[in-house]
């Protein structure tokens, strides 16, 4: 299994840089459910829970006029897997904060 670089958020807290698994099971742990994909650039995208709006987790935050609750990772898209997040990511929200 091969380990991909990612930052995590998770609500009223900084975001952080990880090493994690790059695999299905590793990112349902952490964002705690299922694991919905949103991709925002050709090259990053978000992970989070599917169903954290119906389960009312916490607000987390909003990136480009998407609201996005409970925990959320940012990660780079490869050509067939999630590969690093891109280094400059933190450059394009304003607003996060990173550790």
């Amino acid at each position: 299994m091969s380990k991909i670089r990612v930052l995590i958020k998770q609500p009223g807290e900084k975001a952080r840089w990880e090493e994690i698994e790059n695999d299905y099971k590793t990112m349902q742990q952490i964002v705690g459910g299922y694991v919905e994909r949103i991709r925002i650039f050709s090259d990053l995208a978000i992970l989070c829970n599917e169903e954290g709006k119906l389960r009312d987790l916490p607000y987390n935050l909003n990136v480009l006029g998407v609201d996005f609750v409970g925990t959320v990772i940012f990660v780079g898209v490869g050509r067939k897997d999630f590969a690093d997040c891109p280094a400059d990511a933190t450059e394009c929200f304003k607003n996060l904060e990173v550790e």
